[in-house]
């Protein structure tokens, strides 16, 4: 299936969510990780394993470019806690993000992560988030690309770097390389004036991440999703480990930006994969 197809089934994943709607079709694998149960959830609906859903005869068809980026969020009236409702009609956002695998034009799985922010806690406030950097959507001259192969090495070096396996000097770092987390420029910026590499050199950095997987390189434009489980090191008990959604922009070689996603509140494991933290 060709890139724009593939968005529209994203899309269409999320507009069967918000209108309480999943048709009848393939039987697919689903596993969803969420603070607090999503809104489909709390209307009686919930996707679980064995939960069918079918892409709409057309969702392919169309030749329309859409972003690959979505905003982060979904605005539905619910209560803010449950001895506190909110106001009819307050919208309320939370961070989201869902992995499809298509087969023969069927979503066949279904990983859904979501975290919807506590005040103060650490992240952007998602409902003042726009579209990601337009960086992830420019192609490159050729003579900047890497194979799929290069690409899934480039990420996996990262991972490596983060649970110390390897020197983060080794990991090939662009010299204009930004990492934004939950929103939050993380290098720098004038709270975090450090770069991709130098935040390494704190000792404590480090997460052991294990069930590293590899799903999405595409190598025009040097994008490369992976997703890992940052489990929390013993001799660094106060670092919070969650299950960790990565894209790369790797230009001419080098890790150029990072965006990075994952439940502010801890997620031990994912429900995917194999070994520790599945």
């Amino acid at each position: 299936m060709r890139p724009p197809c593939l968005l529209q089934v994203l899309f269409e994943h999320r507009s069967a969510h918000r209108q309480q709607r999943i048709p009848s079709g393939g039987v697919v694998r689903s596993q969803g990780h969420q603070q607090r149960q999503r809104h489909d959830a709390r209307e009686g609906r919930r996707l679980g394993p064995g939960a069918a859903i079918a892409v709409s005869p057309d969702v392919c068809r169309s030749g329309d470019r859409r972003s690959g980026v979505l905003r982060s969020g979904d605005d539905v009236t619910r209560p803010a806690r449950s001895d506190t409702p909110a106001a009819a009609g307050t919208p309320r956002w939370w961070y989201y993000v869902a992995r499809l695998k298509i087969e023969d034009r069927r979503v066949t799985e279904v990983e859904e992560i979501a975290y919807e922010r506590e005040p103060n806690a650490f992240g952007a406030d998602p409902a003042n988030l726009t579209l990601a950097d337009r960086i992830f959507d420019t192609l490159l001259p050729e003579s900047e690309r890497s194979t799929r192969a290069q690409l899934f090495d480039i990420a996996n070096k990262y991972f490596d770097a983060v649970a110390q396996r390897i020197n983060y000097r080794d990991v090939p770092w662009h010299p204009e390389c930004q990492r934004i987390e939950l929103g939050v420029f993380t290098v720098n910026a004038p709270r975090t004036a450090g770069s991709c590499g130098g935040e390494f050199q704190v000792p404590s950095v480090k997460w052991n991440v294990e069930n590293q997987r590899f799903y999405i390189a595409d190598v025009e434009r040097g994008v490369v999703l992976a997703v890992g489980n940052f489990m929390t090191p013993p001799e660094y008990p106060t670092n919070n480990g969650s299950v960790v959604t990565e894209v790369f922009k790797v230009q001419d070689g080098m890790i150029r930006h990072i965006h990075a996603f994952f439940r502010g509140n801890g997620q031990p494991k994912s429900g995917w994969g194999s070994g520790p933290g599945s």
